[in-house]
C-alpha cells in the first residue's frame, strides 16, 4: 500500500493484502512480466495558460481537474502510476497479473471506458469553468495494450512502483501524435493491440498505419469515438 499510494481502487488495495506475502520481498515487489494496458493523458495548450493565471489559481483549477480524473480512473479499476504536471500516467491490469485472455480485454475495455468517462467529464468541467471566467482546456489520450515489466525501482531512500517497456513509449507517443489534429475537445487514440481485444461494442475512426517518434515499425491507430449505441442498447 505505501509504495502504491493513494492510487489504488479498494478492490486492488484489498487484493495486494490479501496476497501480502507472495508480492512482498524485503519491502519490494519482485520484478514481473506481465499485459497490461497504458495510458497516457495530457492537457493540450497547458504551458500557455500557464503564463495567463497567477500560479496560485492555476494551481487550484490544474487540481480541480487532477481530482475528478483521478476518480475515473480509480472508479475503473485503473492505478495512477504518476501524475506529470498537467499529464496522467494510468495503467490497467496491475499489480495483480491478469494472464486469461478474458482479464486482458477485460483490462482494456476498462482502459477506454475510462478515457470516454473522461471526456464526458471534461466537457461537464468546461462548461463550469466558462461560467466561472476560468480557462477551458482540450485533452489528448494515449492507449495501448501490451507486455511490461512493473516492480519497485528506486533505492532504500526512494521507491517508486515503476512499469518499464516498449508498451509505455507507444501510449506516450499515441497521446502526443500529431498534437495539432484535435477533432474533438478529448481525443482518444489507441493502436491496433488494443483495438484487438474491444469487439464490437466501440466505434472507431480509422487513422491508418502511422510512425511514431522514436519507433521503426508503424502502428496502427485509431480515434475512439464512444460506445456503439446499437450494441449499448443490446447490453
Amino acid at each position: 500500500m505505501r509504495l502504491l499510494g493513494q492510487s489504488t481502487s479498494p478492490e486492488i488495495a484489498e487484493t495486494l493484502w490479501q496476497r501480502r506475502d507472495e508480492l512482498l520481498d524485503n519491502g519490494k515487489l519482485p520484478g514481473q512480466k506481465l499485459t497490461a494496458t497504458l495510458m497516457f493523458t495530457d492537457l493540450r495548450g497547458f504551458s500557455s495558460l500557464s503564463e495567463q493565471y497567477p500560479p496560485e489559481q492555476l494551481l487550484a483549477w490544474l487540481n480541480e481537474y487532477l481530482d475528478e480524473m483521478a476518480h475515473i480512473v480509480q472508479h475503473h479499476q485503473g492505478v495512477i502510476n504518476k501524475f506529470m504536471g498537467d499529464g496522467i500516467m494510468a495503467v490497467f491490469g496491475v499489480p495483480i497479473a491478469h494472464e486469461h485472455p478474458d482479464e486482458i480485454k477485460r483490462d482494456a475495455c476498462s482502459a477506454v471506458d475510462c478515457a470516454i468517462a473522461m471526456s464526458h467529464t471534461l466537457d461537464t468541467l468546461n462548461q463550469t469553468w466558462k461560467s466561472q471566467g476560468l480557462p477551458q482546456v482540450e485533452m489528448r489520450i494515449g492507449i495501448f495494450t501490451g507486455p511490461v515489466v512493473v516492480g519497485s525501482v528506486g533505492s532504500k531512500i526512494r521507491l517508486e512502483y515503476g512499469i518499464i517497456g516498449d508498451s509505455v513509449n507507444i501510449a506516450s507517443r499515441l497521446e502526443s501524435l500529431d498534437k495539432e489534429r484535435q477533432p474533438s475537445p478529448c481525443r482518444i487514440l489507441i493502436a491496433q493491440q488494443t483495438q484487438d481485444h474491444l469487439g464490437d461494442n466501440y466505434q472507431f475512426e480509422p487513422w491508418g498505419a502511422t510512425s511514431l517518434k522514436g519507433k521503426a515499425l508503424q502502428v496502427d491507430v485509431f480515434r475512439v469515438l464512444g460506445k456503439d449505441p446499437a450494441r449499448s442498447e443490446l447490453r
